[in-house]
Protein backbone atom coordinates (compact mmCIF):
# COMPACT_ATOMS: atom_id res chain seq x y z
CA UNK A 1 0.00 0.00 0.00
CA UNK A 2 1.72 3.25 -1.22
CA UNK A 3 2.22 6.24 1.19
CA UNK A 4 -1.31 8.17 -0.56
CA UNK A 5 -3.22 5.22 0.89
CA UNK A 6 -1.80 5.61 4.20
CA UNK A 7 -2.21 9.17 4.20
CA UNK A 8 -6.55 8.71 3.07
CA UNK A 9 -6.59 6.34 6.23
CA UNK A 10 -5.35 8.55 8.76
CA UNK A 11 -7.41 11.32 8.07
CA UNK A 12 -10.71 9.37 7.86
CA UNK A 13 -9.62 7.98 11.14
CA UNK A 14 -9.52 11.31 12.68
CA UNK A 15 -12.49 12.76 11.46
CA UNK A 16 -14.67 10.42 12.80
CA UNK A 17 -12.83 10.61 15.69
CA UNK A 18 -13.33 14.61 16.06
CA UNK A 19 -17.46 13.45 14.58
CA UNK A 20 -17.57 11.26 17.64
CA UNK A 21 -16.37 14.00 20.40
CA UNK A 22 -18.85 16.27 19.40
CA UNK A 23 -21.67 14.37 19.29
CA UNK A 24 -21.08 13.21 22.90
CA UNK A 25 -20.44 16.45 24.22
CA UNK A 26 -23.51 17.77 22.65
CA UNK A 27 -25.52 15.37 24.28
CA UNK A 28 -24.09 15.90 27.72
CA UNK A 29 -24.90 19.49 27.59
CA UNK A 30 -28.26 18.56 26.66
CA UNK A 31 -29.44 16.00 29.15
CA UNK A 32 -29.87 18.12 33.08
CA UNK A 33 -27.66 16.51 35.77
CA UNK A 34 -28.86 13.17 37.94
CA UNK A 35 -31.24 12.21 35.14
CA UNK A 36 -30.87 8.99 33.29
CA UNK A 37 -31.77 8.98 29.09
CA UNK A 38 -33.69 5.13 29.54
CA UNK A 39 -37.84 5.63 29.16
CA UNK A 40 -39.43 5.17 32.70
CA UNK A 41 -41.67 2.06 32.58
CA UNK A 42 -43.97 3.96 34.78
CA UNK A 43 -45.04 7.31 34.83
CA UNK A 44 -47.38 8.92 37.27
CA UNK A 45 -49.36 11.75 35.79
CA UNK A 46 -51.23 12.95 39.17
CA UNK A 47 -49.65 13.12 42.45
CA UNK A 48 -50.83 13.11 46.06
CA UNK A 49 -49.10 16.27 47.80
CA UNK A 50 -51.84 19.06 48.03
CA UNK A 51 -48.53 21.70 47.97
CA UNK A 52 -48.44 21.53 44.45
CA UNK A 53 -50.09 24.30 42.76
CA UNK A 54 -52.16 24.91 39.81
CA UNK A 55 -49.19 27.40 38.48
CA UNK A 56 -46.51 24.84 38.33
CA UNK A 57 -45.41 23.74 34.62
CA UNK A 58 -42.49 21.43 35.91
CA UNK A 59 -42.00 19.67 39.29
CA UNK A 60 -38.96 17.78 39.49
CA UNK A 61 -39.62 14.52 42.12
CA UNK A 62 -37.54 11.80 43.37
CA UNK A 63 -39.91 9.03 43.06
CA UNK A 64 -38.36 5.75 42.28
CA UNK A 65 -40.10 3.45 40.32
CA UNK A 66 -38.99 0.16 38.67
CA UNK A 67 -39.30 -2.84 37.14
CA UNK A 68 -38.31 -6.68 36.23
CA UNK A 69 -39.39 -9.21 34.36
CA UNK A 70 -40.55 -12.92 35.46
CA UNK A 71 -41.10 -15.57 33.29
CA UNK A 72 -44.82 -17.65 34.26
CA UNK A 73 -43.85 -21.83 35.37
CA UNK A 74 -46.63 -24.34 35.52
CA UNK A 75 -48.70 -23.69 38.17
CA UNK A 76 -48.41 -20.14 38.58
CA UNK A 77 -51.15 -17.60 39.00
CA UNK A 78 -51.44 -13.64 39.05
CA UNK A 79 -51.68 -14.39 42.99
CA UNK A 80 -48.77 -16.54 43.68
CA UNK A 81 -46.67 -14.05 41.27
CA UNK A 82 -47.69 -11.21 43.98
CA UNK A 83 -46.95 -13.29 46.75
CA UNK A 84 -43.64 -14.01 45.22
CA UNK A 85 -42.48 -9.98 44.73
CA UNK A 86 -44.75 -8.45 46.80
CA UNK A 87 -44.95 -10.49 50.01
CA UNK A 88 -48.78 -10.36 49.50
CA UNK A 89 -51.19 -11.82 46.84
CA UNK A 90 -53.43 -8.34 47.11
CA UNK A 91 -51.07 -6.95 44.11
CA UNK A 92 -52.04 -8.94 41.00
CA UNK A 93 -53.97 -6.52 39.99
CA UNK A 94 -51.24 -4.17 39.19
CA UNK A 95 -48.92 -7.10 37.64
CA UNK A 96 -52.17 -7.64 35.10
CA UNK A 97 -52.91 -3.97 34.72
CA UNK A 98 -48.93 -3.19 33.62
CA UNK A 99 -48.96 -6.32 31.86
CA UNK A 100 -52.70 -5.50 29.75
CA UNK A 101 -53.93 -8.71 31.32
CA UNK A 102 -57.61 -8.58 30.92
CA UNK A 103 -58.79 -11.74 32.07
CA UNK A 104 -56.46 -13.24 34.66
CA UNK A 105 -57.26 -17.07 34.06
CA UNK A 106 -55.62 -16.30 30.26
CA UNK A 107 -52.23 -16.33 31.52
CA UNK A 108 -49.74 -18.89 29.62
CA UNK A 109 -46.57 -21.24 30.44
CA UNK A 110 -43.19 -19.21 29.40
CA UNK A 111 -44.91 -15.51 29.20
CA UNK A 112 -43.08 -13.15 30.13
CA UNK A 113 -44.31 -10.21 32.52
CA UNK A 114 -42.95 -7.08 33.84
CA UNK A 115 -43.20 -6.78 37.40
CA UNK A 116 -43.56 -2.92 38.58
CA UNK A 117 -41.57 -2.90 41.66
CA UNK A 118 -39.39 -1.58 44.34
CA UNK A 119 -38.42 -4.56 46.22
CA UNK A 120 -34.29 -4.25 45.60
CA UNK A 121 -33.72 -7.16 47.52
CA UNK A 122 -36.20 -9.59 44.99
CA UNK A 123 -35.08 -9.76 41.33
CA UNK A 124 -32.83 -6.89 39.54
CA UNK A 125 -34.65 -4.04 39.77
CA UNK A 126 -33.89 -0.63 37.55
CA UNK A 127 -34.28 2.55 38.78
CA UNK A 128 -35.26 5.69 37.60
CA UNK A 129 -35.88 9.52 38.53
CA UNK A 130 -38.03 10.92 36.38
CA UNK A 131 -39.84 14.92 35.64
CA UNK A 132 -43.63 15.60 36.14
CA UNK A 133 -45.74 17.66 34.26
CA UNK A 134 -48.65 19.53 35.60
CA UNK A 135 -51.14 20.89 33.16
CA UNK A 136 -53.58 21.93 36.09
CA UNK A 137 -54.08 21.56 39.61
CA UNK A 138 -53.79 17.54 40.46
CA UNK A 139 -56.90 16.03 41.97
CA UNK A 140 -56.33 15.22 46.01
CA UNK A 141 -57.06 11.37 45.38
CA UNK A 142 -56.37 9.13 42.21
CA UNK A 143 -59.08 8.41 39.91
CA UNK A 144 -60.58 5.53 40.01
CA UNK A 145 -60.32 3.06 36.94
CA UNK A 146 -63.16 3.01 34.30
CA UNK A 147 -62.99 -0.53 34.19
CA UNK A 148 -61.80 -3.38 36.51
CA UNK A 149 -60.64 -7.22 35.31
CA UNK A 150 -63.34 -9.52 34.44
CA UNK A 151 -63.41 -12.86 36.58
CA UNK A 152 -63.64 -15.74 35.24
CA UNK A 153 -67.00 -17.08 34.36
CA UNK A 154 -68.69 -20.18 35.83
CA UNK A 155 -69.70 -22.65 33.25
CA UNK A 156 -71.44 -25.46 35.61
CA UNK A 157 -74.50 -24.07 37.91
CA UNK A 158 -73.45 -27.03 39.89
CA UNK A 159 -69.72 -26.02 40.39
CA UNK A 160 -68.34 -24.27 43.95
CA UNK A 161 -66.99 -21.16 43.61
CA UNK A 162 -64.51 -19.72 46.55
CA UNK A 163 -63.73 -16.22 46.67
CA UNK A 164 -60.92 -14.45 48.57
CA UNK A 165 -61.03 -11.71 50.77
CA UNK A 166 -57.24 -10.52 48.85
CA UNK A 167 -58.78 -10.05 45.98
CA UNK A 168 -58.09 -12.91 44.25
CA UNK A 169 -59.74 -14.37 41.23
CA UNK A 170 -62.65 -16.80 42.02
CA UNK A 171 -61.53 -20.17 42.10
CA UNK A 172 -63.72 -22.76 40.59
CA UNK A 173 -64.48 -26.42 41.62
CA UNK A 174 -66.26 -28.53 39.38
CA UNK A 175 -69.11 -30.16 40.92
CA UNK A 176 -72.32 -31.64 40.10
CA UNK A 177 -76.12 -30.27 38.89
CA UNK A 178 -77.92 -29.47 42.78
CA UNK A 179 -80.89 -30.79 42.94
CA UNK A 180 -83.93 -28.72 43.80
CA UNK A 181 -86.39 -31.11 44.68
CA UNK A 182 -86.93 -29.91 48.86
CA UNK A 183 -89.97 -27.62 49.12
CA UNK A 184 -90.76 -28.15 45.34
CA UNK A 185 -90.87 -31.75 44.33
CA UNK A 186 -93.70 -32.52 45.91
CA UNK A 187 -95.33 -36.47 45.59
CA UNK A 188 -98.95 -38.08 45.95
CA UNK A 189 -100.25 -40.39 48.38
CA UNK A 190 -102.60 -43.69 48.49
CA UNK A 191 -105.88 -41.31 47.79
CA UNK A 192 -103.88 -39.15 44.74
CA UNK A 193 -103.98 -35.75 46.57
CA UNK A 194 -100.39 -34.81 47.52
CA UNK A 195 -99.01 -36.00 51.02
CA UNK A 196 -97.35 -38.59 52.90
CA UNK A 197 -98.82 -42.40 52.88
CA UNK A 198 -102.35 -41.50 53.78
CA UNK A 199 -102.43 -38.19 55.23
CA UNK A 200 -103.09 -35.62 52.67
CA UNK A 201 -100.91 -32.30 52.55
CA UNK A 202 -102.29 -28.76 52.16
CA UNK A 203 -100.09 -27.39 49.63
CA UNK A 204 -100.49 -28.28 45.81
CA UNK A 205 -98.79 -31.12 43.61
CA UNK A 206 -97.20 -28.30 41.45
CA UNK A 207 -98.38 -25.31 39.20
CA UNK A 208 -100.16 -27.37 35.52
CA UNK A 209 -99.10 -30.82 37.08
CA UNK A 210 -100.37 -33.88 35.77
CA UNK A 211 -99.74 -37.30 37.48
CA UNK A 212 -99.94 -40.74 37.15
CA UNK A 213 -99.54 -43.76 39.81
CA UNK A 214 -100.40 -46.97 40.30
CA UNK A 215 -99.98 -48.61 44.12
CA UNK A 216 -100.39 -52.02 45.66
CA UNK A 217 -101.87 -53.01 49.15
CA UNK A 218 -102.02 -55.88 50.80
CA UNK A 219 -103.19 -57.25 54.44
CA UNK A 220 -104.57 -60.81 55.93
CA UNK A 221 -107.48 -60.53 56.85
CA UNK A 222 -107.79 -61.68 60.61
CA UNK A 223 -110.86 -60.15 61.83
CA UNK A 224 -114.78 -60.08 60.69
CA UNK A 225 -116.22 -57.08 62.85
CA UNK A 226 -114.55 -57.22 65.69
CA UNK A 227 -114.06 -60.78 66.11
CA UNK A 228 -110.26 -62.86 65.21
CA UNK A 229 -111.09 -65.48 62.87
CA UNK A 230 -110.80 -68.94 63.97
CA UNK A 231 -107.97 -70.85 63.77
CA UNK A 232 -107.12 -72.77 60.68
CA UNK A 233 -109.68 -69.99 59.28
CA UNK A 234 -107.76 -67.34 56.77
CA UNK A 235 -107.66 -64.17 54.63
CA UNK A 236 -106.12 -62.08 51.74
CA UNK A 237 -107.15 -58.75 50.78
CA UNK A 238 -105.18 -56.94 47.29
CA UNK A 239 -106.10 -53.56 46.05
CA UNK A 240 -104.09 -52.19 43.04
CA UNK A 241 -105.53 -48.51 42.55
CA UNK A 242 -104.15 -46.24 39.47
CA UNK A 243 -104.10 -42.58 40.86
CA UNK A 244 -104.46 -39.54 38.22
CA UNK A 245 -103.98 -35.63 39.68
CA UNK A 246 -104.02 -32.64 38.34
CA UNK A 247 -102.58 -29.83 39.86
CA UNK A 248 -102.61 -26.10 39.36
CA UNK A 249 -101.00 -23.02 41.05
CA UNK A 250 -103.63 -23.27 44.06
CA UNK A 251 -105.82 -26.38 43.57
CA UNK A 252 -105.64 -29.98 43.02
CA UNK A 253 -107.99 -33.01 41.25
CA UNK A 254 -107.59 -36.22 42.62
CA UNK A 255 -108.72 -39.29 40.47
CA UNK A 256 -108.86 -43.20 42.15
CA UNK A 257 -109.81 -45.99 40.64
CA UNK A 258 -109.12 -49.29 42.52
CA UNK A 259 -109.49 -52.42 41.84
CA UNK A 260 -110.08 -55.17 44.66
CA UNK A 261 -109.81 -58.80 45.53
CA UNK A 262 -110.74 -61.52 48.13
CA UNK A 263 -109.53 -64.16 49.13
CA UNK A 264 -111.54 -65.23 52.10
CA UNK A 265 -111.34 -69.05 53.72
CA UNK A 266 -113.76 -68.62 56.95
CA UNK A 267 -116.59 -71.50 57.23
CA UNK A 268 -116.81 -71.11 61.10
CA UNK A 269 -117.37 -67.18 61.64
CA UNK A 270 -118.47 -66.33 57.92
CA UNK A 271 -119.60 -69.73 56.33
CA UNK A 272 -117.16 -69.51 53.50
CA UNK A 273 -115.68 -72.16 52.66
CA UNK A 274 -114.29 -70.25 49.09
CA UNK A 275 -114.53 -66.53 49.49
CA UNK A 276 -113.39 -65.35 46.73
CA UNK A 277 -114.36 -62.16 44.51
CA UNK A 278 -112.57 -59.47 42.60
CA UNK A 279 -113.57 -56.59 40.22
CA UNK A 280 -113.62 -52.99 40.79
CA UNK A 281 -114.18 -51.08 44.06
CA UNK A 282 -115.54 -47.50 44.70
CA UNK A 283 -114.57 -44.89 42.54
CA UNK A 284 -113.33 -41.75 44.31
CA UNK A 285 -112.84 -37.97 43.09
CA UNK A 286 -111.81 -34.98 44.92
CA UNK A 287 -110.82 -31.27 45.00
CA UNK A 288 -108.77 -29.30 46.52
CA UNK A 289 -108.05 -25.67 47.33
CA UNK A 290 -104.93 -24.26 48.55
CA UNK A 291 -103.95 -21.30 50.38
CA UNK A 292 -99.58 -20.85 50.98
CA UNK A 293 -97.34 -18.60 51.92
CA UNK A 294 -93.44 -19.95 52.52
CA UNK A 295 -93.87 -21.17 56.17
CA UNK A 296 -97.13 -22.57 55.77
CA UNK A 297 -100.16 -24.16 54.10
CA UNK A 298 -103.71 -24.96 53.98
CA UNK A 299 -106.44 -26.26 52.21
CA UNK A 300 -110.08 -26.84 51.89
CA UNK A 301 -111.47 -29.49 49.53
CA UNK A 302 -114.34 -31.78 49.12
CA UNK A 303 -115.04 -35.26 47.15
CA UNK A 304 -117.74 -37.70 46.00
CA UNK A 305 -117.78 -41.03 45.90
CA UNK A 306 -119.05 -43.57 43.57
CA UNK A 307 -119.79 -47.46 44.16
CA UNK A 308 -119.73 -49.60 40.99
CA UNK A 309 -121.69 -52.50 42.83
CA UNK A 310 -119.28 -55.05 41.23
CA UNK A 311 -118.27 -56.43 44.40
CA UNK A 312 -120.47 -58.86 46.35
CA UNK A 313 -118.36 -59.65 48.88
CA UNK A 314 -117.67 -58.09 52.28
CA UNK A 315 -120.40 -54.93 53.60
CA UNK A 316 -121.55 -54.21 50.29
CA UNK A 317 -124.58 -51.77 51.44
CA UNK A 318 -123.24 -48.56 49.04
CA UNK A 319 -125.01 -45.93 47.49
CA UNK A 320 -123.40 -42.18 46.26
CA UNK A 321 -121.64 -40.47 48.72
CA UNK A 322 -119.62 -37.43 49.05
CA UNK A 323 -116.99 -35.57 51.53
CA UNK A 324 -115.81 -32.51 52.65
CA UNK A 325 -112.09 -32.35 54.22
CA UNK A 326 -109.07 -29.65 55.30
CA UNK A 327 -105.70 -29.34 56.13
CA UNK A 328 -103.06 -27.57 57.56
CA UNK A 329 -99.64 -28.36 57.05
CA UNK A 330 -95.79 -26.63 57.45
CA UNK A 331 -93.65 -25.63 54.48
CA UNK A 332 -90.42 -25.83 56.05
CA UNK A 333 -87.28 -25.45 53.78
CA UNK A 334 -84.87 -27.53 56.03
CA UNK A 335 -86.43 -30.23 57.97
CA UNK A 336 -89.26 -31.94 57.69
CA UNK A 337 -93.10 -30.75 57.64
CA UNK A 338 -96.02 -31.89 59.58
CA UNK A 339 -99.36 -32.44 58.01
CA UNK A 340 -102.89 -32.66 60.16
CA UNK A 341 -106.14 -33.08 58.29
CA UNK A 342 -109.68 -34.18 58.91
CA UNK A 343 -113.13 -34.78 57.00
CA UNK A 344 -116.62 -36.35 56.84
CA UNK A 345 -118.07 -38.34 54.78
CA UNK A 346 -121.92 -39.27 54.14
CA UNK A 347 -124.29 -40.45 51.69
CA UNK A 348 -128.01 -41.96 51.64
CA UNK A 349 -127.51 -45.67 52.94
CA UNK A 350 -123.60 -45.56 52.20
CA UNK A 351 -122.61 -47.41 55.55
CA UNK A 352 -119.15 -48.10 54.08
CA UNK A 353 -118.09 -45.09 53.83
CA UNK A 354 -119.77 -42.67 55.92
CA UNK A 355 -118.16 -41.14 59.12
CA UNK A 356 -115.26 -38.96 59.77
CA UNK A 357 -111.67 -39.51 59.71
CA UNK A 358 -108.39 -37.51 61.35
CA UNK A 359 -104.71 -38.08 59.70
CA UNK A 360 -102.02 -36.61 61.14
CA UNK A 361 -98.31 -37.31 60.12
CA UNK A 362 -94.48 -35.99 59.75
CA UNK A 363 -92.04 -36.50 57.06
CA UNK A 364 -88.05 -35.64 57.17
CA UNK A 365 -85.57 -35.44 54.64
CA UNK A 366 -82.62 -37.26 55.66
CA UNK A 367 -80.89 -36.34 52.23
CA UNK A 368 -82.22 -35.65 48.19
CA UNK A 369 -82.83 -39.21 48.02
CA UNK A 370 -85.22 -40.70 50.42
CA UNK A 371 -87.95 -39.16 52.64
CA UNK A 372 -88.89 -40.67 55.20
CA UNK A 373 -92.54 -40.69 56.87
CA UNK A 374 -94.49 -41.73 59.79
CA UNK A 375 -98.40 -40.59 60.74
CA UNK A 376 -101.37 -42.11 62.74
CA UNK A 377 -104.79 -42.48 60.75
CA UNK A 378 -108.33 -42.77 62.62
CA UNK A 379 -111.29 -43.72 60.69
CA UNK A 380 -114.79 -44.27 62.39
CA UNK A 381 -117.55 -45.55 60.06
CA UNK A 382 -121.18 -45.72 60.53
CA UNK A 383 -121.84 -49.78 60.59
CA UNK A 384 -118.35 -50.52 59.09
CA UNK A 385 -116.42 -50.39 62.36
CA UNK A 386 -113.40 -48.41 63.47
CA UNK A 387 -109.48 -48.53 62.94
CA UNK A 388 -106.57 -46.38 64.23
CA UNK A 389 -103.18 -47.08 62.27
CA UNK A 390 -99.85 -46.35 63.28
CA UNK A 391 -98.13 -46.21 59.60
CA UNK A 392 -94.55 -45.79 59.05
CA UNK A 393 -92.91 -45.24 55.14
CA UNK A 394 -90.29 -44.53 53.34
CA UNK A 395 -90.24 -42.62 49.84
CA UNK A 396 -87.56 -43.21 46.94
CA UNK A 397 -86.95 -40.39 44.83
CA UNK A 398 -86.20 -42.08 41.80
CA UNK A 399 -85.36 -38.97 40.11
CA UNK A 400 -86.85 -35.79 39.36
CA UNK A 401 -91.01 -36.70 39.74
CA UNK A 402 -90.15 -39.60 39.94
CA UNK A 403 -91.02 -41.47 43.47
CA UNK A 404 -91.52 -45.27 44.95
CA UNK A 405 -93.12 -45.25 48.32
CA UNK A 406 -92.78 -47.79 50.72
CA UNK A 407 -95.05 -48.47 53.93
CA UNK A 408 -96.47 -50.92 56.17
CA UNK A 409 -99.97 -49.35 58.42
CA UNK A 410 -99.65 -51.22 62.18
CA UNK A 411 -103.21 -51.75 63.64
CA UNK A 412 -103.47 -50.19 66.82
CA UNK A 413 -107.11 -50.88 66.95
CA UNK A 414 -109.33 -52.38 64.07
CA UNK A 415 -112.95 -53.64 64.40
CA UNK A 416 -113.71 -53.08 60.52
CA UNK A 417 -115.57 -55.66 58.75
CA UNK A 418 -112.86 -57.16 57.47
CA UNK A 419 -109.76 -56.32 60.00
CA UNK A 420 -105.97 -56.93 59.88
CA UNK A 421 -103.01 -56.39 62.00
CA UNK A 422 -100.47 -54.74 59.51
CA UNK A 423 -100.57 -53.97 55.61
CA UNK A 424 -98.17 -53.61 53.20
CA UNK A 425 -98.24 -50.73 50.75
CA UNK A 426 -96.49 -49.83 48.10
CA UNK A 427 -96.35 -46.98 45.34
CA UNK A 428 -95.07 -45.99 41.88
CA UNK A 429 -95.66 -42.33 40.96
CA UNK A 430 -94.37 -40.22 38.09
CA UNK A 431 -95.71 -36.74 37.26
CA UNK A 432 -94.29 -34.39 34.58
Amino acid sequence: MNKRHHSYLLTGFMVLALTSSAAAQYYENLTPEGYSLAPPMQQELYSDRSSISADSSWIEEDTTTGYQTYTIRKGDTLGSISKKFFGSTQHWKKIASANRITDASKIKIGQVLEIPTTDYDRGQGVTYRQRTRYISSPPTTAPAPTTSLPLPPVTQSGDAVLYSDSGLPQIILPGEQSSSRKGTDYHVSFNGLTGLVNTFASYPLGENVFSTAFGMVWNKITRRDGQRLENGEDGDYWQFPILLTYAGENFEVAFKLPFESYDVFAPISYNFRDGSDSGMADTELRLKFCSQNDEMASSLGFGAIFPTSDITIGNTDNNNAWEVFAGLSSKRKEGGNFHVNGGYQAGDGNTNHEGVFVNAGFEYDPNESFTFMGEVNFYNRVNNGRSTDLVLGMRYHVKPGMSLTLATPIALSNDMFFGYDYRLQGLLQYHY
